[in-house]
């Protein structure tokens, strides 16, 4: 049960932060002293506003700059805005930079009782929690020794125990679980939905866009020191993924050109479309949300459609059933090596599967000329859990060599090459259900999917 309300727990309305920043020490002394003119501003925020409901997982995301760390230090009181108003209702508790109010050569204990002080919480209030706040940390006897011992791993769980743990209506997180190890920031999502369910609102800054999405109500985009929006996560992160690749464009600019005698006209692809002539029909039902979809408007997509094994429009499979997915997508200028990807998503807004030709040995053309229809079909077996799902639709680009050599290449080499060019959420819906006939232990598993494996057993 979610006890999120219309009750306004932070209102931010038109706040912008302006430093002064100086060519010299001299010039700086010379400005705090006599007044002088000198200095430039620097606009770290510009004329933000927003609004977070009690209850609500709030997200603050942007490029490195954008002014996240910012908003986040005038939410928590540490700095003031230079113009706008901010409502706070209810007591805050962020967790800032690493350590941030720790003193090193105090112990863990003592500094719990420091640290809630400044929360201000009564020491007779905290030795009813501090059991809590030193289980939840895990240090073990390091609790008791100077913090200036402590890992950065240790630093973060001793914080986090302390902040979620004092009652605060309010929570202020910066990039602080990217430190811990995978065991605990599973033990700390755990904790922040359960305190998302009694009411806690949090307000999460992190370039973690996995977290973002599953994790946050709303989301909050700034760039260069401005709203680009604020609303659906999954779409905000979309936009951070554009901003990321509109900020590498000048370095990809290397002058793409299409040699039109090399063309998709001249590709063939003969494999699942050979026994698809169903597609060509009319009843081919268009099922996209146009309202969703972002592009760089070097593409869109004109049909998305989902069909059963016969070719036949469906949004119902049995599990173990085989679903096809269908692209059509209008290329409205010149592009590279095509990459299509598909995501879905189950009831909690999990992503439960995602893929896209980087990791098949589908046949593409080098590039596609301006004018062409690029058609996708993802053949997909539903070995996954009963339930209702949506999905997302993307297409990107990306250099024939980079395509080509992949298997050579790491991740990242991948996604700095990548071009995103069109992006579709909550595309539609399907549901997958219990087979009703077959070998029902062949389909029986838990969890949210089925994955290949083999069982070894041995008597001696």
């Amino acid at each position: 049960m979610s006890y999120k309300t219309d009750e306004k727990a932070i209102s931010v309305s038109h706040v912008s932060k302006v430093y002064k920043i100086f060519d010299t020490p001299g010039k700086r002394f010379l400005y705090h002293m006599f007044h002088t003119n000198d200095g430039k501003d620097f606009v770290a925020l510009n004329d933000v506003s927003f609004q977070v409901k009690k209850g609500e997982a709030f997200g603050i995301i942007g490029r490195n700059g954008s002014g996240k760390s910012t908003m986040l230090q005038i939410l928590a009181g540490i700095i003031k805005a230079t113009t706008g108003n901010v409502e706070i209702n209810g007591r805050v508790a962020a967790l800032l930079e690493l350590g941030s109010g720790f003193n090193p050569e105090s112990t863990g204990y003592e500094n719990i009782y420091m640290n809630a002080a400044i929360l201000g919480v009564s020491k007779e209030e905290i030795e009813g929690k501090i059991a809590r706040i030193v289980e939840f940390a895990d240090i073990g006897d390091f609790v008791n020794q100077p913090v200036k011992t402590y890992s950065s791993g240790m630093f973060v769980r001793l914080a986090f125990s302390v902040a979620i743990n004092v009652d605060a209506d309010i929570l202020l997180i910066d990039e602080a679980l990217a430190v811990g190890d995978v065991f605990f920031r599973q033990k700390c999502y755990t904790k922040l939905n359960q305190l998302k369910k009694e009411g806690k609102t949090i307000i999460l800054v992190s370039h973690g866009m996995n977290e973002v999405e599953q994790f946050c109500d709303r989301v909050l985009l700034l760039n260069k020191s401005n709203v680009l929006m604020c609303g659906d996560a999954r779409e905000a992160v979309q936009r951070y993924y554009m901003l990321e690749q509109e900020s590498n464009a000048s370095k990809q600019e290397d002058e793409f050109r299409v040699d039109h005698d090399d063309n998709i006209e001249n590709f063939e692809c003969k494999t699942a479309f050979d026994r698809w002539h169903r597609l060509e029909s009319s009843n081919f039902n268009c099922i996209i949300n146009y309202e969703s979809e972002i592009n760089n408007g070097k593409v869109k997509f004109l049909r998305v459609g989902i069909f059963n094994e016969n070719g036949q429009e469906s949004k119902v499979f049995q599990q173990g059933e085989n679903a096809y997915f269908l692209y059509e997508i209008e290329v409205l200028h010149d592009i590279k090596t095509p990459i299509a990807g598909i995501v879905f998503y189950d009831q909690r807004n999990t992503i439960v599967f995602g893929k896209d030709n980087l990791q098949t040995y589908t046949k593409v053309p080098e590039h596609v000329k301006k004018g062409s229809v690029v058609r996708c079909l993802f053949k997909i077996k539903m070995d996954i859990a009963i339930g209702e799902y949506t999905f997302d639709a993307g297409f990107n680009s990306i250099n024939s060599e980079d395509y080509f050599s992949r298997s050579n290449k790491k991740q990242e080499e991948i996604n700095e090459a990548r071009e995103i060019l069109c992006a579709l959420s909550n595309v539609g819906s399907f549901s997958v259900h219990e087979r009703a006939v077959g070998k029902p232990m062949k389909i029986m598993f838990h969890g949210c999917c089925d994955l290949p494996s083999d069982v070894e057993m041995i008597v001696n």
